[in-house]
């Protein structure tokens, strides 16, 4: 009982720096997060908080992993509950929406990197987990107009756009070395089932659709945008129709 009764003692207050953290967060940024400073918030010493993250750097890699976890768990949603030919929209919006609605912990995964400090192996898991997703959202835009080649029948667009990229004895391209570097960060999210690994061109299509979304998302939740004349989400919806025509 006592046992129990601590351990529920040590997740609140882990909680309740989190909390105090992302607050620090949206003021000052990542320099403003200070170990110290968050237990007098708490009206805790210094040393005592220290019991519960042993250094800042665990703390903002507990900050860290959970933002890449809830975004990653709210683009598979967003994917899951659409449509085959609505994914990728479904899944842009749902990049934004959450940026928008938190735009300080998608400045802290997306954002400048903090100096000296090194991600863990399981936020690298996660990014990469997430990139699968946005692998079968990608799948069926991009190409002539926004669907993939031709499909044979009882086959799905996704499946058949996820030909895993083996030897150029069959007449594939080899990797380009965007490509290639792809492919070695998603073997962080584990194995492909038989068959459904991404050909090299959809590696490329994915990457260089992630980075464009990202590229106005960020300009947006910066303010980059503000006194330009017209609204962010207007040029984010063409964005999407320019993608979705391969342009």
């Amino acid at each position: 009982m006592a046992t129990a009764r601590r351990e529920r003692y040590r997740k609140q207050t882990r909680e309740e720096a989190k909390s105090v953290a992302l607050a620090q967060l949206a003021e000052s940024g990542t320099a403003g997060i200070s170990v110290n400073a968050i237990a007098k918030a708490m009206g805790m010493t210094g040393p005592a908080l220290y019991r519960y993250f042993a250094s800042r750097d665990e703390l903002l890699t507990e900050l860290i992993t959970d933002a890449y976890r809830d975004l990653a768990e709210t683009l598979a949603r967003a994917v899951a509950d659409a449509a085959p030919a609505d994914r990728f929209r479904a899944m842009a919006r749902a990049l934004r929406d959450w940026a928008k609605r938190q735009p300080d912990r998608y400045l802290l995964i997306y954002g400048t990197p903090v100096p000296g400090y090194q991600a863990p192996p399981e936020t690298t898991e996660i990014a990469a987990g997430m990139m699968r997703t946005i692998f079968d959202a990608c799948s069926s835009v991009g190409e002539s107009g926004g669907a993939t080649a031709s499909v044979t029948p009882g086959v799905t667009a996704g499946a058949a756009a996820r030909v895993a990229p083996s030897a150029t004895a069959s007449g594939e391209q080899p990797l380009t070395e965007v490509e290639a570097a792809l492919a070695r960060h998603l073997e962080g999210a584990g194995p492909w089932a038989p068959g459904e690994e991404p050909g090299g061109e959809l590696k490329g299509r994915a990457l260089r659709t992630w980075t464009r979304l990202h590229g106005v998302i960020s300009l947006d939740v910066q303010g980059q945008f503000t006194g330009m004349g017209f609204d962010p989400s207007v040029l984010f919806e063409a964005e999407l129709d320019a993608l979705v025509r391969g342009g």
